[in-house]
């Protein structure tokens, strides 16, 4: 496929999904981490509000030293934020539902994606390979949510080809824990806790 401008018209032949690159985060260097790097990640994704006191009572570190550490990874991007898991449903939006979507060839990139951002009900939006081209998650309060939401703010949206609905009926496993993918042993870290 073609990836140069056409000069004389000054048309880009680029396909539509090359374009995405721009929009796309882009993975990191990974970032060299100790064991005692991992274990105070385990922790804090398990509990953000620990103290770096009781951070260093579970590793056998003083605090200031554990201070240190969490500083650095805040500086190298390892940490990138701390924050709260709420219960969707008890707020009102018991609903996650799941749109994957395929986009016309000719689609403004730009004004689809700020069409797509700007709805508050939006989780998350990820480029995907495949029969699609992106996959958008959305919380809704109940089946009249998602009417209005797909009729009147989704399927208006230029440059939006295809669009399926699939409903999620329930979460089975939201994610595995941070121990479980460093292989960090949590029974390590209890230990020292007491």
């Amino acid at each position: 496929m073609a990836t140069t401008q056409s000069g004389a018209e000054g048309r880009d032949d680029r396909s539509l999904m090359s374009k995405m690159t721009s929009e796309i985060r882009k993975p990191s260097a990974p970032v060299e981490l100790d064991d005692m790097d991992r274990r105070l990640l385990v922790l804090l994704s398990e509990d953000p509000r620990l103290s770096q006191r009781q951070l260093a009572r579970a590793v056998g570190m003083s605090a200031p030293a554990v201070g240190e550490r969490v500083n650095r990874l805040e500086r190298q991007g390892v940490i990138r934020g701390y924050t709260t898991v709420l219960d969707w449903s008890k707020l009102g939006f018991s609903g996650l539902v799941h749109l994957p979507m395929t986009l016309t060839p000719d689609a403004d990139l730009g004004a689809l994606l700020a069409d797509l951002r700007s709805l508050p009900e939006l989780v998350d939006l990820v480029v995907v390979t495949g029969s699609y081209d992106l996959i958008a998650r959305f919380r809704i309060r109940d089946h009249g949510h998602l009417q209005t939401l797909l009729l009147d703010r989704i399927w208006p949206i230029k440059g939006l080809q295809r669009i399926e609905t699939f409903l999620t009926l329930g979460e089975v496993l939201t994610e595995h824990s941070l121990a479980d993918l460093l292989g960090v042993e949590p029974s390590a870290i209890e230990a020292e806790e007491g």
